[in-house]
């Protein structure tokens, strides 16, 4: 199977929009309780956590723990 121009084109537009993740697995799950008391407070975000932030939008096994852990701080403050 053969990949056609438009495809070719569509790839290099995705790469050139790209924002690399400056952020490993490790490092985000230890930004975890900072970034949760941040966002349960209402608080601007550290450029750190807004690193996190980007990772989980390239990583959905972070951002599904993450909301995880979110649900369940949400729901033991009930």
């Amino acid at each position: 199977m053969a990949i056609s121009y438009a495809q070719v084109q569509k790839l290099f537009k995705l790469v050139a929009v790209a924002v690399p993740d400056q952020m490993d697995c490790d490092g985000c799950f230890e930004l975890f309780a900072e970034l949760a008391e941040a966002e349960l407070r209402g608080e601007e975000l550290s450029e750190s956590l807004k690193r996190v932030q980007v990772h989980f939008s390239q990583c959905p096994c972070c951002a599904y723990e993450y909301a995880t852990l979110l649900e369940g701080i949400q729901w033991a403050s009930v």
